[in-house]
């Protein structure tokens, strides 16, 4: 085959790599493209199943070592009754991504299949580290990693996951981009050989749930962190401690960081953001139910210049800081993103939904909790919005001002979702409708829960003649079987928590 044959049969593997169906026929039509297809089915061989899969463990049971298999049965797994031929490929060579807990599952589910019984947790763990030992010494490019024993209960006298450290892991993982630890395990081991042969890795995600100090290595993570020759996303969840030693790491990797995360972190008091003031290329930016986020440590973000940033969430469970809003107007040119929660605020409010309104006319998609007369100055504007989320925290009766909402709502609107307790009448929502220019796509009216037929025929009859293709309304509990049946006839999806099975 000439090279230009082979690299458009490349391509054209590469498109279908996603379709299961086709590659299949393509197994069929002779060896080149049998062994091209194999070694695309195989390198990722979970994404295609959504249960464990018992066979699949049966595969690579058989390209062990018959030194590995013998030390299986010595361990009380019986493998007599089970295949012992040579397989058709070495699978174990095709394989890029290794998630530990697809392995451990199916192991569980082929131990089951083999012994008879179902109590097989300690083989399960010692199963699945042979196949991961296999993976590290044949694979040659493992590109994404993800050791997350959350549910797992691990024995605490012996190393199952420490992968990084198996025999043959610095040249498999030499070429790792994706790296996710969650777990109690001891991490010190784990991060200090991924800083030696990782040095590739584009995504990093760290979940320190239930960790404990013993376990967490921060140091060890601040070292990761620093050997990378170009990180791109950076994300630390559960976390309550270390952040001064793991935050200032991130100075780094200032030139590549496009994405940071922290999600459900509780700051401490010393912590400070500067690291990230020097990352220019930052695009997303997101604290999500994070906890001290305090004005100190986001004030060197506050005249920082992101001349990419598109996207910044703020759920924090406190007043949010003043620099918050400073960072925002200072970038207002490029967010287009702009996602905010926080708890009710007294007569200290820093006023960042107003800097909002008056200084970022580029935001596209919006999300937080609105005032009535915020919401009106906000669809005014922001001209450009296609994604509006409104919450609220009290019921409102919304007659008064629902048709006037029509006439404000931005031209390319296509998701409009309503996370409030908003009454209204049939007519006030027909009058909002009329009044709308917007091709909505999505309306979202779940805490609307007085909602009856006639507001469903209202919007049946919107959807009938516009865009509308999906309606959530999931608490109205004055809808009936009938209303749903009937707007279920134009409207392709209908969220309802009492018929989404009566209803069809």
């Amino acid at each position: 085959m000439s090279v230009l044959l082979v690299e458009i049969f490349r391509i054209v593997l590469g498109i279908l790599s996603k379709d299961k169906k086709s590659l299949h026929s393509c197994l069929l039509v002779d060896r080149t493209w049998c062994e091209r297809v194999v070694s695309i089915l195989w390198n990722d061989p979970f994404q295609f199943l959504k249960e464990p899969s018992a066979e699949l463990i049966q595969t690579y049971i058989l390209c062990l070592p018959e030194s590995v298999r013998a030390n299986l049965q010595e361990s009380g797994i019986n493998l007599e009754n089970t295949p012992n031929h040579k397989p058709t490929f070495d699978y174990a060579v095709f394989l890029r991504h290794l998630k530990y807990i697809n392995f451990y599952e199916s192991s569980l589910v082929w131990l089951e299949k083999v012994m008879g019984h179902s109590n097989h947790r300690s083989e399960g763990f010692l199963v699945t580290k042979e196949l991961c030992k296999l993976f590290m010494n044949q694979s040659p490019a493992i590109l994404s990693l993800n050791i997350n024993t959350e549910n797992l209960n691990l024995p605490d006298n012996i190393d199952y996951v420490s992968i990084p450290c198996f025999p043959g892991a610095r040249k498999s993982l030499s070429q790792l981009q994706e790296f996710m630890c969650c777990g109690t395990y001891d991490k010190k081991k784990i991060f200090r050989a991924m800083s030696q042969s990782c040095k590739n890795i584009r995504n990093l995600s760290v979940d320190y749930y239930l960790d404990e100090l013993s376990t967490a290595a921060p140091t060890d993570l601040a070292n990761l962190i620093k050997s990378q020759n170009a990180l791109v996303e950076f994300k630390l969840v559960t976390c309550s401690r270390f952040l001064s030693k793991i935050i200032p790491a991130l100075k780094k990797q200032a030139k590549t960081l496009t994405n940071v995360e922290f999600r459900g972190v509780h700051f401490e008091d010393c912590v400070s953001f500067e690291a990230l003031a020097a990352c220019t290329n930052l695009e997303s930016l997101i604290f999500f139910h994070c906890d001290n986020v305090m004005n100190d440590a986001l004030e060197p973000l506050s005249t920082a210049d992101f001349p990419k940033l598109r996207k910044i969430v703020f759920h924090i469970f406190h007043m949010p800081p003043p620099s918050l809003g400073a960072l925002i107007c200072n970038n207002n040119d490029t967010l287009q993103e702009l996602l905010l929660e926080w708890p009710p605020l007294d007569q200290e409010d820093p006023k960042i939904i107003e800097m909002i309104i008056e200084h970022c006319p580029n935001i596209i998609k919006f999300d937080a909790h609105l005032k009535t007369d915020q919401l009106r100055s906000l669809l005014c504007a922001l001209s450009r919005l296609e994604d509006l989320t409104v919450h609220s925290r009290e019921p409102l009766l919304a007659d008064g001002f629902l048709p006037q909402l029509g006439q404000l709502i931005p031209p390319n609107l296509r998701i409009l979702n309503v996370r409030a307790i908003w009454s209204f009448n049939p007519e006030s929502l027909k009058q909002f409708l009329d009044h709308c220019i917007a091709p909505l796509e999505f309306i979202g009216l779940r805490e609307c829960y007085a909602l009856t037929d006639e507001h469903l025929e209202v919007l049946a009859a919107y959807a009938e003649k516009g865009t509308l293709k999906h309606l959530n309304i999931k608490v109205a509990t004055r809808i009936t079987r009938e209303g749903l049946i009937n707007a279920r006839k134009v409207i392709d999806r209908i969220d309802h928590n009492e018929s989404i099975d009566n209803g069809k």
